[in-house]
């Protein structure tokens, strides 16, 4: 009886974990599935592989001839943009269809330029992915996918004014909220800028790929 009443706890546990956590599941689900769809797909599909291939050029380009400081900027600048667009995303009335949408591209873009680099390069690709992308990009998409949570909310709460017999109801508080979420999350990639700068610039000239 006893073994019993434990397990009905755990079970009310998980349950309440999952109906708390479902907006943040949902996202990172979608961001998972489109991150598995790049790297499945990459080798069928010419854009990917021609974006995979601008991008890393690019990368290795910018962090081996410029300065710390333009990196860090550079840096800044991209996450900040990305930040921007989902920020925006998320204030419109479609956000709950666009925001999924701009995520699973995200996935399908960061899947592909893993894919790129370990069938392009092997071991090299494997290494240069592990201790050049992977540090500040893993915690970008951790803020991406917890920014995404929050626009995909505030856009529910929007464009539920538009439905019939709903009490028009102030959303200024909301979006105040919103917005002061946002900002914390853009001062958080300062953390991912600085680790890409610091990383790029120490470490990227032992890389030959």
């Amino acid at each position: 009886m006893q073994k019993g009443r434990v397990l009905s706890i755990k079970s009310y546990g998980i349950f309440e974990f999952l109906k708390n956590n479902s907006f943040l599941l949902t996202v990172t689900l979608i961001f998972t599935i489109g991150f598995f769809v790049g790297i499945f797909t990459h080798n069928n599909l010419s854009f990917l592989k021609s974006y995979s291939n601008d991008y890393i050029a690019e990368y290795i380009l910018l962090r081996t001839s410029e300065s710390f400081g333009t990196i860090f900027i550079n840096s800044m600048f991209a996450f900040l943009s990305a930040l921007f667009i989902f920020f925006i995303l998320g204030a419109s009335l479609f956000g709950v269809v666009t925001v999924p949408s701009a995520l699973f591209i995200k996935g399908l873009l960061q899947g592909s330029i893993t894919a790129f680099l370990y069938s392009s390069y092997s071991l090299k690709g494997i290494a240069f992915n592990a201790v050049i992308i992977i540090p500040p990009t893993l915690i970008f998409l951790i803020i991406l996918i917890l920014a995404s949570r929050e626009s995909v909310r505030f856009s529910i709460k929007f464009s539920s004014l538009t439905l019939p017999k709903t009490l028009p109801i102030n959303l200024s508080v909301d979006f105040k909220d919103y917005t002061i979420k946002y900002l914390i999350l853009a001062l958080s990639t300062v953390v991912c800028a600085l680790i890409d700068a610091i990383v790029s610039s120490g470490l990227i000239k032992h890389f030959t790929l």
